[in-house]
């Protein structure tokens, strides 16, 4: 696996995630997206999880991407038409499932926060994650904006 960035997109890993998904509808987009966070959230962070931190790091940027406010979020321009990817409006139970993915999938004493030897990208790809509750959170709380 390779990572050259710190953004949701940044690693093979996100990027053979949104591989799979470019090719199908909507309505399948959704199913494999719902299913990542299911399963990030019932692994709970463990190494033993079936979904890898990027994965869910790259779902929750999906979702994001696909709410108002986060259309215009910087990375978006790596994956052109992902704003179109997801049945609008996003529902307040996605967003919120997506927040839970990626605490259950990036525990603060996780080993992926321990696996950036870089100080000033760890704090980039905390910032990109932090960007990405930010947009997440009002969605999940009803709000549009």
């Amino acid at each position: 696996m390779g990572t050259w960035g710190s953004g949701p997109f940044d690693s093979d890993t996100a990027e053979d995630f949104l591989d799979e998904l470019e090719e199908q509808s909507a309505p399948q987009r959704l199913a494999v997206v719902e299913r990542t966070f299911r399963f990030a959230i019932e692994g709970g962070g463990s190494s033993s999880s079936s979904v890898l931190p990027e994965e869910v790091m790259a779902a929750a940027a999906l979702v994001a991407a696909n709410i108002p406010a986060g259309r215009s979020l910087t990375w978006n321009e790596e994956c052109p038409g992902i704003v179109e990817w997801l049945a609008k409006p996003v529902t307040p139970a996605l967003a919120s499932s997506a927040i839970q993915a990626l605490e259950a999938a990036l525990p603060v004493d996780g080993w992926f926060w321990r696996s950036w030897v870089d100080a000033e990208e760890k704090f980039e790809a905390q910032a990109a994650i932090d960007r990405l509750r930010s947009v997440l959170r009002p969605a999940s709380e009803g709000e549009s904006r």
